[in-house]
């Protein structure tokens, strides 16, 4: 069979938002990326008041407020990410980054409610970076975390990393996360510290339970696009079956366990913008290939050569091309792949995979980030006859 023969066969806005004028306009902190409800902030140095919505600056001397029923994402300028729960305060005392970005200080106060975030490249320990909550202070090592306050107790969860919390009234600084015995505690203003094995359950969602007939109708038109896509539901149930073929011990993860750096610039559970306002916006067909980053394991050792493009159809709703490759010892692995785009990410299929002269399957899962700007993702791939023979990875390619 030449399999280099099926490959050819199988292969045949700029949007510009002016800032918001103010004294502080060249300390800016960081951006909006999604405001739902009444969101603002207030400028201390102007006590100046405005609405925030998406793509909107904040700066060093803000008080950002989230109402009831409200939520609000930030991207700050050493790229972290802040998610702030519903009736929240949060005061931006400082966001220093410097010119080579080597370097930074941050100092905020989160005066109530919650707020989750993915730290950015200022980190340390709360000389150079420091949240103030009531009952302390946390430094961070470079981290995933979440921190809410909830009658005068401040709940903690560590995600990813590690955090110290100053107290005074400790003898020495609370550890949680990878560096310490737990990853989620209990902190009150007298020093008592009480751990948990799992998250507490005190800690509220950062979903906001509100809902508009434009999202559902949206959600709905989405859903019809399946039709659109010839054969996909087929495409995707035919990869399924593989894997149900396979012996559980045996069977394929349809995750990477470490899946760090895509986490932190997704945040986990929630999106990092409002993905469905974007995706209405856009019009035409996207190219995705600029690899921006990439981490892959395969049984086969060191891998190189890694390619990958992704063609994505705003108008339609679909992704009608799609294709990776990379090499290692056993030879070159190549998939092709179609689907559909949502507002939870992406409905992939593989339609065809191979590993040198052999036949292969496997997944691949998708989503949107940086306002639509980048793809992240990761897939799983192995030989149909052989599936010891197996490679996984990370992925992030950008638009043209």
């Amino acid at each position: 069979m030449n399999f280099n023969l099926i490959k050819i066969l199988v292969i045949s806005s700029l949007a510009i938002s002016l800032p918001f004028v103010t004294n502080a306009q060249n300390e800016q902190a960081g951006k909006t990326l999604l405001a739902k409800g009444q969101v603002e902030a207030l400028s201390k140095d102007t006590q100046s008041k405005r609405a925030l919505k998406r793509r909107k600056p904040v700066f060093k001397v803000d008080n950002v407020k989230t109402y009831e029923n409200s939520q609000a994402q930030l991207k700050m300028i050493d790229g972290a990410l802040l998610a702030l729960k519903a009736q929240t305060e949060l005061n931006i005392e400082e966001y220093f980054l410097s010119n080579d970005k080597s370097s930074g200080s941050v100092v905020m106060e989160l005066v109530s409610g919650g707020l989750r975030t993915i730290t950015g490249s200022i980190k340390g320990n709360t000389e150079n970076y420091k949240l103030k909550t009531p009952v302390g202070s946390i430094g961070i090592r470079g981290t995933h975390y979440e921190v809410e306050i909830i009658n005068g107790d401040v709940f903690l969860a560590v995600w990813d990393g590690s955090i110290e919390i100053i107290n005074l009234n400790l003898p020495e600084p609370l550890i949680l996360g990878k560096d310490g015995s737990h990853s989620f505690a209990k902190l009150d203003n007298t020093g008592e510290v009480k751990t948990f094995l799992k998250p507490p359950e005190q800690l509220s969602s950062l979903s906001s339970p509100t809902s508009n007939s434009k999202t559902k109708q949206t959600t709905n038109n989405l859903s019809e696009l399946t039709s659109t896509v010839v054969n996909m539901p087929q495409q995707i149930d035919k990869q399924d079956a593989y894997l149900d073929d396979i012996p559980s011990s045996e069977k394929i993860q349809k995750t990477i366990e470490d899946t760090s750096f895509l986490n932190e610039d997704s945040l986990d559970s929630f999106a990092t913008e409002d993905i469905e306002e974007l995706i209405e916006e856009r019009t035409g067909t996207v190219i995705y290939d600029q690899v921006e980053r990439f981490e892959i394991n395969s049984s086969g050792g060191t891998v190189n050569d890694f390619n990958m493009q992704m063609n994505v159809d705003f108008d339609a709703g679909t992704v009608p091309l799609g294709q990776l490759s990379f090499s290692d010892s056993g030879g070159e692995w190549f998939a092709t792949f179609n689907g559909l785009i949502n507002i939870q990410g992406m409905r992939l299929g593989i339609n065809y995979a191979s590993h040198g002269q052999n036949l292969a399957t496997g997944n691949i899962t998708a989503q949107f980030s940086d306002e639509l700007s980048k793809i992240r993702g990761n897939f799983n791939l192995y030989e149909i006859n052989d599936i010891a023979t197996r490679s996984s990875g990370l992925f992030v390619i950008k638009e043209k």
